[in-house]
């Protein structure tokens, strides 16, 4: 017995990381074991995945909804390439990007079910795949990289444009450059927006014409969407209507893709939001928020509602994104905005000094 002691031949033993039970280490050398049996390890894998999405859980924004709201608008491209009969060519590229988008969101969304506390064998599941082509196809290092990559490439892709200058050609307000989907449902805003305030200020067209010195058939097509007109037509007219300048900064910047100068911190973000969701209420004909509710499904309150549009909450996204579809916006076209918000707050060391109600936006002259 001595003799076998000695020639380390005696079985070293362990204590099982799951059940706690006390088994024989391998002799040789090597990573000892943690774990008695093959299925400790699975059990204490799937804790430890529960753990995890437990902590993750209602802290993080899903990764999958941001995709899904780009590829709303990729799916709307396509249709309506589609309907103009655009060249294979093109219909092609708008399949191809939503095809990548789609790839994009499937990894997303596994990565979401795993942050909730699902386990592989869910996953796998779910996808219809065994749990080993899960575990290979989405690893969350993969995903993370993966994600990172494709913001990082649609940050690429989005180059600054220049400011629309007073004199500009009014019938070209991109000076040649080719307007984004986004830019063109900004514009069918800003021109509901300024048609909602022509027709409550009782005016006649050439009543409007001769106050700002424009000439009839361009305030025609500016209110029938036909033309975007320059901030300094903008703010003429709805001075004239008696509406607020001010709620259409942002409908105007995106309508002619600009991409506004850097602002200051909380108040800044928190005005640019504020100012499309009431933007999109006034071209949506500024309806009661008993309306707005019902356009919701019951997704927000009218109290909600109310706060939101007065500037006495700053919505989340959810809330955000339902207000945007009940007024007939596209959240895709707002949530950048609403990010800057919400990144804005987390680089904040105090947000409680962040002023309520939200500040009125006030857009800089050209």
């Amino acid at each position: 017995m001595w003799e076998e002691r000695m020639a380390g031949t005696i079985p070293r033993y362990g204590s099982c990381g799951y059940c706690k039970e006390r088994f024989a280490q391998a002799s040789g050398p090597g990573r000892k074991k943690e774990y008695c049996t093959v299925e400790c390890r699975r059990k204490a894998q799937r804790e430890r995945d529960g753990r995890l999405g437990q902590q993750r859980r209602g802290s993080a924004l899903p990764l999958g909804r941001g995709i899904a709201e780009d590829m709303q608008a990729l799916s709307a491209a396509l249709l309506e390439a589609e309907y103009d009969g655009r060249p294979l060519a093109e219909l092609l590229h708008c399949a191809n990007e939503l095809s990548r988008e789609l790839d994009h969101y499937a990894a997303a969304a596994v990565q979401d079910a795993r942050n909730r506390g699902a386990n592989w064998d869910q996953v796998a599941e779910a996808a219809q795949v065994s749990a080993t082509t899960a575990r290979t196809r989405w690893p969350e290092n993969r995903v993370k990289e993966r994600l990172e990559q494709r913001a990082a490439q649609r940050a690429a892709v989005r180059e600054p444009s220049a400011p629309l200058m007073d004199g500009a050609d009014p019938a070209d307000p991109a000076g040649g450059r080719p307007l984004s989907k986004a830019a063109e449902r900004a514009s069918v805003k800003l021109a509901s927006a300024l048609s909602h305030l022509y027709r409550a200020s009782d005016l006649t067209i050439r009543e409007v014409a001769e106050e700002t010195s424009l000439s009839p058939s361009y305030v025609s097509r500016i209110l029938s969407g036909g033309r975007t007109p320059t901030w300094q037509v903008v703010c003429s007219l709805a001075e004239l209507f008696g509406g607020d300048a001010a709620e259409l900064s942002v409908l105007f910047e995106s309508a002619h893709g600009l991409v506004p100068p850097p602002r200051n911190a909380v108040p800044d973000t928190v005005a640019r939001l504020q100012a499309v969701l009431r933007g999109l209420h006034l071209a949506a004909g500024r309806p009661q928020p008993g309306v707005i509710r019902k356009a919701t499904r019951g997704g927000l309150s009218v109290q909600a509602i109310s706060e939101i549009l007065n500037g006495e909450m700053i919505p989340g996204w959810e809330q955000t994104s339902a207000l945007v579809t009940a007024l007939g916006g596209w959240p895709a076209d707002v949530r950048p905005l609403w990010e800057a918000v919400h990144y804005t707050f987390l680089l904040c060391l105090d947000p409680q000094e962040v002023p309520r109600p939200m500040p009125s936006a006030r857009p800089e002259s050209d």
